[in-house]
């Protein structure tokens, strides 16, 4: 289905929901502008770190512009019987938005009804201004008033000469004061009038900051009223506005909860009701509250990260970053830690199709992949019948297909390959699981057990093998629990025959995951984790 502004806040928490009980998600993006290559021959491939370095520019100058994800889930009881202030300028390659409207995407659309967002650091940035504007008592700059503008003037003197007349009173007087006051027709003729205009409510204001900073004043429809500062109020008003300004910016975080629901972040700031949509549909069920619903799917989705899966992924995951969580660190080295952190468990078909495809780059598109992997039917895949928008019909290119189409070359491609190691091509059998999904075709607008098999498992390019670079192993136990090895024999039997996902801690995991394939570049992958250091930084003195 398609998710825009309109129907976002209803399709949140359906969302939130679904990644909560999802053993995996699929995502792919499609992109305003992308890194090109040169039309010139180059004497030596880049390193991943010099691709990093252009990635993290077009990543920092582009946007995203569609955001497709399919969440998937495991049907473990009937395996056996069927075998979601801040500007943004917008930028656009021109080379991308050829592609993208060749392949119908429509720019009217997403301007019209692309889900807003804001990533944390702009959301900080907000708030910082939010605060700074509640604090703040606009400095005077009456002194920029000309000479030869004796109206306005006049009309400060007066104001002036009220005010001093007022505290000159001392405990006689009254504890505000009007400008005009009430009977100003009668009292003080000439440069007061008795209803204010905008620019007059203006002056009174800068000339209270400027000369009385013991005084405060704020505007009516035809006045301005002038009192003693109180501290206690001032503080409880300017907690008041904040909180409204904070709850204002909490509405445009928009599609970023998903974001942060995907990497493990904090969903403290939404709020019960953004749940009532899902509770609507467990209604039946009166007595739970919707406090009670919000914290339960905050809950699965802190304690247990689905496992996430996309086609060519490295550059996805630098815009990824950028758009929704903050700047790109500035190495390739920090970029592994901070990616393996916020993804434990991460699975890019393009390289588990081309794994050990040694010097050869083989034509291993999305498109093509599925292609190959056509005639294997199990395990079973079902679509949502309520999500069939892709069920009928191709659309390449738009994100929510192709999210789709990886999620589905991942089935595939784990099932094959736990059912016949040695054997990667597998002819048609049997449909003998089920995996459910849900695809949301999403606009969002510019608002461990370490084991090492590698030598049992092959690809659907095969050819020879390659060097893997020097990281530590990555540490998966920590995301995934439905994938989690439960100790079930019959669970472990399903697995090995291909009709369920490998388990954590699984062989599989050690050769496949977390690795990013990156052809084009002289190491051709990136391995997420940590760097192993080097052996003279380990030695200390004595």
């Amino acid at each position: 289905m398609d998710v825009t502004a309109v129907n976002f806040p209803e399709c949140l928490p359906f969302m939130l929901n679904d990644i909560s009980t999802s053993c995996f998600v699929s995502i792919d993006f499609e992109l305003s502008g992308v890194v090109f290559k040169p039309g010139t021959p180059q004497s030596r491939p880049q390193t991943v770190q010099e691709r990093y370095v252009e990635a993290k520019a077009a990543a920092e100058r582009y946007q995203i512009l569609q955001v497709g994800l399919t969440t998937c889930h495991e049907d473990k009881e009937n395996v056996t019987q069927h075998e979601m202030d801040v500007n943004r300028d917008w930028t656009f390659g021109s080379r991308s938005m050829e592609f993208l409207l060749a392949n119908h995407f429509s720019i009217d659309h997403m301007c019209t009804f692309g889900v807003r967002y804001l990533s944390r650091e702009e959301e900080k940035l907000a708030i910082k201004r939010a605060t700074e504007k509640c604090l703040s008592r606009h400095p005077v700059q009456v002194a920029d008033i000309k000479k030869d503008d004796h109206e306005s003037l006049e009309f400060l003197e007066a104001v002036r000469v009220s005010i001093n007349e007022w505290l000159a009173q001392g405990e006689n007087r009254r504890d505000w004061l009007n400008i005009p006051p009430p009977s100003s027709v009668q009292l003080i003729p000439g440069p007061i009038p008795t209803g204010l205009s905008s620019m007059q409510k203006w002056l009174i204001h800068h000339l209270v900051s400027d000369e009385y900073p013991n005084l405060t004043s704020r505007g009516a429809s035809t006045f301005v009223q002038i009192e003693f500062r109180d501290p206690g109020n001032e503080q409880y008003t300017f907690e008041s506005k904040l909180k409204v300004k904070k709850e204002r910016v909490r509405k445009h975080i928009g599609f970023r909860w998903i974001a942060e629901a995907l990497v493990g972040g904090s969903l403290e700031e939404l709020e019960p009701d953004a749940f009532h949509p899902l509770m609507m549909r467990i209604i039946e069920q009166p007595t739970f509250g919707i406090q009670q619903l919000a914290d339960k799917v905050k809950n699965r989705l802190k304690e247990s990260r689905p496992v996430l899966v996309g086609h060519n992924m490295f550059c996805d995951l630098l815009f990824f970053y950028r758009c929704f969580l903050g700047p790109l660190p500035d190495t390739l080295a920090e970029f592994q830690t901070v990616i393996h952190d916020l993804f434990p468990v991460l699975a890019d078909t393009k390289y588990m199709a081309t794994h050990d495809c040694g010097s050869l780059n083989p034509m291993s598109s999305l498109e093509e992949l599925n292609t190959t992997l056509a005639g294997i039917e199990s395990p079973k895949i079902e679509i949502d019948p309520r999500f069939g928008k892709y069920k009928f019909r191709k659309r390449t290119h738009e994100a929510g297909y192709d999210s789709m189409l990886a999620a589905m070359a991942f089935i595939k491609l784990a099932g094959d390959i736990q059912r016949s190691p040695s054997q990667p091509t597998v002819k048609p059998g049997p449909q003998t699981t089920t995996a459910s999904s849900l695809v949301a075709g999403i606009m969002a607008q510019p608002s461990s057990n370490y084991i090492d098999p590698r030598s049992e498992f092959s690809n659907f390019f095969d050819v020879d093998t390659e060097t893997i670079p020097t990281i530590q192993p990555a540490q998966i136990a920590r995301a995934g629990a439905s994938l989690a090895d439960t100790g079930s024999g019959r669970i472990a039997r399903l697995v090995n025959q291909g009709k369920l996902l490998p388990r954590l801690g699984d062989a599989f995991w050690n050769t496949y995951g977390n690795i990013l394939r990156v052809f084009g570049t002289q190491e051709r992958m990136v391995q997420l984790g940590r760097e192993v250091p080097k052996q003279e930084e380990l030695l200390v003195e004595v």
